[in-house]
């Protein structure tokens, strides 16, 4: 008997292992004809979602960049798993640069920059998209956030679309709009006064309401002319879009989002330019190298400049950094007012074009061109000195090197502030022209003496690094609503409950009411029984009679 057992045993184990496990199996979907687009802001505006766009492509589907002219050499290194389209020249007078005042955030000229560079392509751009993406039966399209003509097109034939973007600007990210995008405040309320908050909701505010209400005339006229009656809001609540944004919980401020947000940063190129080899010996020289660099569109005035230089050159004097690699372009570099020379409070004179030349000290180099990831990556680079961009953050994080900011525009103050609440930088006020300032921050980072810079950067660099891993899941989430959309367009299962709720039921006002009714209805009868008692006539004791 027992041996029956045993050969019963054997036969059933084998019978299972024979069987083995079933796997679950992904369905092919099939490949899918994806556009992404962006022909404003430069490579920041543009990388991070060709990075996404390879990952894409590698999956099998037809990815595309639609550009313009000038932006197209920022699809070669993705070639020819990305095929990039050009739209055409840069047709209008108004460059990205002009669209920003670094003065004031929204002044009335950057109110006629934008209305001017509508009026100039918004025509071509909007019937270039609608013919691209018509011709090609395209089944998504990734648009930049300043591509309105793309939004439309989109829109217009119902076509999926995401809004890609490199800070949050929409309702729905509950983005601190009015302290960070039209003024030089902090990205939250928090630390804003009384009358700093009242300042802004009730004078910025509507100041910067009236600026755009020009720039929104021009774009109903330009809508107008294309016959489009009604436009896509890629600003509104409900507008039914993700806004796929690269940024992170760390440099963004914590609030709740809606489900129309995807935060998927910050996004790190797969490949960087290497350092030159003489820029690699002169870093394995020098133990505690400054990087300056201050993106491609701004520059220090001549007073910034004085201030910064200046504060460079005092600390390599105090041995505190033993040299410099600044980034200034041939461009920069013919400004009017730079300084012609710079003198230290030791007393010692240096000219500025000698500097320029490399003809003063070895240690101090200005190059009109460097591989900033590559310098940052190196080990002896100590402190990045930057304006504030989210892709130079993200690569001095990704490094582990402190920030100095010298934030101009856009949301480069709210990011400066945003790092120095992290304990990882501090951030300058470029319009006070402060040399003890400039110089005691310089100090602070570099001497580190109690070592916070460092114990910061520790887990923000860590925390960057995990979160860099998200174009995959930026790559997933395309990919789902690619396969899950609905009526072409619809993107059903992101929408809020909210949107088929009375406002009444949806804020819970009609129990909130009911509740308040009956609590001064409770009031109410407890004070006409009070008040009804103390009316009663006091009841007097009557009095026993003795006989």
């Amino acid at each position: 008997m027992v041996k029956v057992l045993l050969v019963l045993s054997i036969l059933l184990a084998l019978s299972s292992s024979s069987l083995g496990d079933l796997v679950p199996q992904i369905k092919d979907f099939g490949a899918k004809t994806i556009h992404i687009s962006a022909t404003l802001g430069g490579i920041s505006h543009i990388a991070w979602t060709l990075e996404i766009g390879t990952v894409l492509a590698q999956r099998g589907h037809n990815v595309s960049f639609i550009t313009t002219d000038p932006n197209v050499k920022f699809g070669v290194p993705y070639q020819p798993e990305i095929k990039t389209i050009s739209m055409g020249p840069h047709v209008s007078t108004v460059e990205f640069r002009d669209m920003f005042d670094v003065e004031q955030i929204f002044s009335k000229s950057v109110s006629k920059a934008y209305q001017t560079l509508l009026e100039d392509t918004y025509q071509r751009d909007y019937y270039a998209y609608y013919h691209l993406f018509e011709s090609s039966k395209t089944d998504i399209v990734i648009c930049d956030q300043l591509s309105l003509p793309c939004f439309d097109a989109a829109h217009q034939l119902k076509i999926p679309m995401i809004i890609h973007m490199t800070m949050s600007l929409s309702e729905d990210t509950k983005a601190p709009f009015i302290t960070s995008f039209f003024t030089d405040g902090p990205p939250t309320s928090r630390d804003l006064s009384f009358t700093q908050r009242f300042y802004n909701r009730f004078i910025a505010l509507p100041a910067f309401l009236y600026r755009f209400h020009p720039v929104a005339k021009t774009i109903k006229e330009m809508r107008a002319k294309t016959g489009i009656i009604k436009g896509f809001g890629p600003l509104e609540r409900h507008s039914g879009v993700i806004k796929m944004i690269n940024g992170f919980w760390g440099m963004e401020s914590p609030r709740p989002v809606g489900p129309f947000v995807e935060y998927v940063g910050p996004i790190i190129g797969s490949t960087y330019t290497s350092l030159p080899e003489n820029m690699k010996q002169f870093l394995d020289q020098h133990l505690n190298v400054v990087y300056i660099a201050f993106g491609q569109m701004y520059s220090p005035s001549g007073k910034e400049f004085k201030v910064l230089l200046t504060s460079l050159l005092e600390a390599y004097e105090a041995n505190i950094l033993d040299g410099f690699i600044w980034s200034f372009s041939l461009k920069s570099r013919q400004q009017s007012d730079l300084p012609k020379q710079i003198q230290t409070r030791s007393g010692s004179i240096y000219i500025v074009e000698d500097l320029f030349r490399g003809d003063r000290d070895p240690n101090l180099r200005f190059e009109a061109w460097s591989p900033q990831f590559a310098i940052l990556n190196h080990a002896h680079c100590k402190l990045f000195v930057s304006h504030g961009g989210a892709s130079s953050i993200h690569e001095s994080l990704f490094n582990g090197v402190p920030l100095l900011l010298h934030p101009f525009t856009s949301d480069q103050p709210a990011n400066a502030y945003s790092m120095q609440e992290a304990g990882v930088g501090l951030s300058l006020d470029r319009k006070a022209h402060d040399l003890t300032g400039t110089m005691e921050k310089m100090q602070r980072i570099l001497l580190d003496k109690d070592g916070k810079f460092m114990l910061n950067m520790e887990s923000m660099q860590a925390l960057v690094q995990l979160k860099s891993r998200k174009k995959y899941h930026a790559a997933d989430m395309i990919e789902e609503v690619l396969h899950s959309v609905r009526d072409r367009n619809n993107i059903w299962y992101r929408r809020e409950v909210v949107e088929n709720m009375a406002m009444f039921q949806a804020s819970n006002w009609d129990i909130n009411l009911a509740a308040l009714g009956g609590l001064i209805g409770f009031i109410v009868i407890v004070c006409k029984t009070f008040i009804a008692l103390l009316k009663l006539p006091l009841v007097q004791p009557r009095k026993l009679k003795y006989t």
